[in-house]
């Protein structure tokens, strides 16, 4: 009888086994996680060397891994126990607090040296990409924001690093360098702090600003290029000129997808609606698409992401609205643009937006030669000053 048991549970488990097998080979594929904001891996290239390396195999594991049948409801079954069984701190990479859902963090490797001497560099940059914008009479300003782990550092458990002495010598020395090398700064830090440091102006499940610290960040760029280039751009008062809106559906940020769901998931996302109407033409990487600045689902049950703003993040985007009276404007940088965007057209002719982690026509220099806006604004958070890559590239 014991023979019997050993046997049937052997069948059993090699049962399983093979209708997972069957399943992961037979089941349709997506090659994107929705909750894990990644491509999943493809298939390896089979090579001697990866062969005789072993790395063939581990991406082989990898795929099986990343593919395996009914793998989104078994991570969901893991989180949920994670979070309501065992209560983990952190749970798939992610500070879960009462109120706000953060990344986990690592101290950079970085010496004070280090980020001091890449911060003179950055500056030098920049230096160099504003003397260019002004020797055909353009204006230039750099704006710093916080990201969420920033913005809410006081909210990391004790325990826990939230990088705020890697934060505070990355800004003070980035600030003494921009000031040396004459670049007209904007660090919106303090500008946030000086409105009451509110809640709504940062997401709480998500890296990004919400809409209305984009505003803010819109309205202080707008005064800095106004103050030290004696510009009179126009900029929209809230109440009068424009009017923000919350939609119903649900905003699956990029903390809460970490989580599969199971956190995070009441707030909403806010859009904005200008008093008078301002027709315009909207051209991504080159054709002409809707002109529309927020990429609206069709129910209001069904969840957004922050590709809300601007249909997300898209190598090329221009917008004309041909009021030939007003400037044009090129505004570079990563996500954070996004929202800036679907306001900034307010104050201009002409607006240009380029993403260099996928622009790659030409270089950002290039780019301006050919085009020469009247104003160009970067626009980076605080996690990605000292990166002179992608859009820290300024070459």
């Amino acid at each position: 009888m014991k023979r019997i048991c050993e046997w049937a549970m052997a069948l059993l488990f090699s049962g399983v086994l093979l209708i997972l097998m069957a399943a992961t080979i037979l089941l349709p594929k997506n090659r994107y996680s929705y909750y894990e904001n990644r491509n999943l891996s493809a298939f390896p290239e089979i090579t001697a060397e990866s062969v005789l390396s072993g790395q063939v195999f581990d991406d082989l594991e990898t795929l099986f891994c990343d593919y395996a049948a009914w793998r989104t409801p078994a991570l969901k079954a893991v989180t949920w126990a994670d979070l309501n069984v065992f209560h983990r701190p952190v749970v798939n990479e992610t500070v879960v607090t009462d109120d706000v859902l953060l990344p986990q963090l690592y101290d950079p490797a970085m010496s004070d040296d280090d980020i001091r001497a890449q911060a003179k560099l950055v500056a030098e940059d920049n230096a160099a990409l504003q003397k260019q914008v002004e020797s055909y009479g353009g204006h230039y300003c750099y704006v710093a924001v916080p990201c969420q782990y920033v913005y809410y550092e006081d909210s990391y458990p004790a325990y826990l690093t939230n990088r705020s002495r890697y934060t505070d010598l990355e800004l003070s020395a980035l600030t003494e360098e921009m000031n040396a090398q004459g670049v007209c700064f904007l660090d919106m830090g303090p500008v946030f702090d000086s409105l009451g440091h509110p809640p709504e102006f940062s997401s709480r499940v998500d890296n990004h600003y919400g809409l209305l610290g984009a505003y803010e960040t819109y309205r202080a760029a707008v005064q800095k290029l106004n103050g030290d280039y004696g510009l009179a751009l126009s900029f929209p008062e809230e109440g009068t000129d424009v009017t923000f809106s919350a939609l119903p559906n649900p905003y699956m940020g990029s903390r809460t997808r970490k989580l599969l769901g199971l956190r995070g998931n009441d707030e909403k996302l806010l859009t904005a609606a200008f008093r008078e109407d301002i027709p315009f033409t909207r051209f991504d990487n080159g054709e002409e698409v809707a002109a529309t600045v927020y990429a609206l689902p069709a129910t209001d049950a069904e969840p957004l992401t922050y590709e809300l703003y601007m249909g997300g993040d898209i190598a090329e985007t221009v917008l004309r609205t041909d009021r030939l009276e007003r400037p044009s404007v090129l505004i570079f940088g990563d996500s954070f643009t996004n929202p800036v965007e679907s306001l900034a057209y307010y104050s201009f002719d002409e607006l240009h937006s380029i993403d260099l982690r996928h622009y790659t026509a030409q270089s950002l220099s290039d780019y301006i030669a050919a085009y020469k806006p009247d104003v160009v604004i970067c626009i980076r958070d605080y996690e990605a000053l000292l990166s002179r890559s992608d859009n820290g590239g300024l070459s």
